[in-house]
């Protein structure tokens, strides 16, 4: 169905008199609305620009990550062989990202931002492909509203992370797109075009991510169920979906690598990580979604077309378009449950696919339950925008004005409303450091240079993403005493996260300058040394090994860091005799 079929009906129904008390408004809406739908693609390209300028600000200030530099060297690699053995021995990724980001780098030269490139535009492509696609399926406002949405989301990070979280989008949001195309069965014209960029987006897919198989099922589920209400196959539609699946030969050996790998408590999957994830997406949209449902709930009794709105027969393409969007939505629950039989980590990014669901389903209930009404979706759009705005750069100023006006309780109650996000799920508090310790972190001096300190000590990482940005960004002079150091049976047994053992690959793979040596050999050469380290992180053991093997801890200083490095104290460790025996 055509979007001019889904509104036209509607278009001359929410005429408002001039004696209303809301004409003015109503019609600053309409005037809204006219421009947004006569310069769409302008407006498209304004609010893109407006949302993800402090991403593409930092594409180059914002120092690559743990895992992004995982990215930024593999895709250096001297040969594509050498590419690709990396991606199944040292980062577990189809090698697709990798790639990209090798062109990227042919293209504007190695650095940070060009890494980011790749990623920056796999997003704004996912959010021109929703727009693209609302816009014809409802009307421009709709798909103005939807990129809205999606860039108000705490996905928009993907837009400057140099991992294939953003590629995975787009490609899902591109199969989404050519699907509704074929199934709508309009006639032949653009059908050869949407098969083509079916297959190719289904490569994309599997190529990017492990995980992509999940979202690519539930495409498949979606055209078994389109079979079944047909009863005749569409054969070269099943012909595009059954191809890209020949890729997933390159998952066999990343998935016998990952099997050699165990992960820390804390990451693993549990039914509050499994809702969190969930809720720290949708806490960012409470408002909005609200104001979408009350919207919807109440236009019947506020339209002239009380007993229309809303009750005509869906399309049985609309209808499959519902139970794909649910089944992305639920791809979460199944990563949840396969990571629990396999004792992998979970993280959030894992499911950001359930993100389009999110942005496309309240879209679609607002155009549906309104038959497309212009001025529903440019209050939302509004709604959206000012919400932007008071969480950007104007939060300080919104704090400020509720506090000198509303007592505290209210005017906390408002910022849950105004000011995006609203409370999350409680965490649970770990202490920072064993009671003996308490006083010295409370008067550790800020240190801001860490070549300054003590600079003929050893300085130890103490996990190996510090490890990593610390070589990554440091000068040489810390780089040439700095130490990652490994023990199997400490990792296992403190922390249950052996996942950087294996940097010793990692050092013969990337240039890498610091030194990555076992543990026990590091102890019998130096009995003082530095470590920037948290006692209680999740994948930091080597606090409390040494603690176990009689060293004397004390903080000595607290770093001082704006980027990316999760462990701030730093330990001065002295050690009486070497306690640490090697397990035969």
């Amino acid at each position: 169905m055509s979007s001019a079929a889904r509104c036209r009906p509607i278009q001359a129904a929410s005429k408002v008199g001039s004696g209303s008390s809301s004409f003015f408004t109503v019609r600053l809406l309409y005037a809204i609305a006219d421009f947004a739908e006569t310069h769409s693609w302008s407006v498209f390209a304004a609010i893109c620009l407006g949302c993800g300028w402090g991403r593409v600000a930092n594409l180059n200030s914002r120092h690559l990550d743990h895992d992004e530099i995982f990215t930024f060297y593999i895709a250096q690699a001297p040969t594509f062989r050498e590419l690709l053995r990396l991606t199944h021995t040292i980062d577990f990724h189809p090698p697709l990202s990798y790639l990209l980001v090798r062109v990227s780098f042919a293209i504007f030269g190695v650095s940070a931002w060009s890494c980011r490139l790749p990623f920056l535009l796999g997003f704004l492509g996912t959010s021109a492909l929703l727009f693209v696609f609302l816009r014809r399926l409802l009307s421009p406002v709709y798909g103005l509203m939807a990129t809205l949405l999606l860039w108000s989301t705490p996905y928009a990070h993907l837009a400057n992370e140099a991992r294939p979280y953003a590629m995975v989008l787009c490609f899902v949001t591109l199969i989404l797109v050519s699907w509704y195309e074929l199934a709508e069965e309009r006639g032949s014209t653009g059908k050869r075009w949407s098969l083509a960029t079916l297959t190719a987006s289904g490569f994309g897919l599997l190529l990017s991510h492990v995980l992509g198989v999940l979202a690519y099922a539930a495409f498949i589920a979606t055209e078994a169920s389109r079979f079944w209400i047909r009863r005749r196959p569409d054969w070269r539609l099943w012909f595009a979906f059954l191809l890209p699946l020949t890729s997933a030969i390159v998952y066999l050996p990343i998935i016998r690598g990952r099997f050699d790998i165990s992960f820390a408590d804390a990451w693993r999957v549990t039914p509050l990580r499994i809702a969190n994830c969930y809720w720290e997406e949708l806490r960012y949209l409470v408002t909005p979604l609200m104001f979408i449902g009350l919207i919807a709930a109440a236009w019947p009794f506020v339209s002239n077309r009380r007993k229309g709105v809303g009750r005509r027969k869906l399309p049985v393409t609309d209808l499959l378009l519902g139970l794909l969007l649910l089944l992305l939505f639920l791809v979460p629950l199944e990563i949840g449950f396969i990571f629990a039989k396999t004792g992998t980590a979970f993280y959030e990014r894992y499911a950001s696919v359930f993100l389009i669901p999110c942005v496309v389903s309240p879209t679609l209930l607002l155009g549906y339950r309104t038959s497309c009404n212009r001025v529903a979706a440019t209050c939302v759009a509004v709604l959206l925008v000012i919400l932007f705005i008071l969480n950007t750069s104007e939060k300080a100023w919104l704090t400020g004005q509720l506090s000198s006006v509303f007592p505290s309780k209210i005017a906390a109650r408002l910022m849950y409303v105004l000011a995006l996000p609203p409370v999350g799920l409680p965490q649970p508090t770990i202490p920072a450091v064993p009671r003996y310790l308490e006083a010295d972190l409370s008067s550790a001096p800020r240190v801001s240079h860490l070549e300054a300190l003590d600079p003929g000590l050893p300085f130890v990482a103490g996990n190996g993403p510090t490890f990593m940005e610390l070589d990554q960004y440091q000068d040489a002079a810390l780089r040439q005493r700095l130490y990652l150091l490994t023990n199997h049976e400490a990792a296992a047994n403190i922390t249950h996260a052996t996942v950087f053992d294996h940097y010793e690959q990692v050092k013969a793979a990337f240039p890498i300058r610091g030194q990555v040596e076992p543990y026990c050999e590091f102890l019998r050469e130096h009995s003082q040394f530095l470590v920037l380290g948290r006692y209680n992180h999740p994948d930091t053991w080597l606090l409390r090994k040494l603690e176990m093997d009689g060293a004397k801890l004390r903080i000595v200083g607290t770093y001082e860091d704006d980027n990316v490095i999760e462990e701030h104290d730093i330990y001065r460790v002295s050690m009486s005799g070497n306690n640490c025996y090697e397990q035969q």
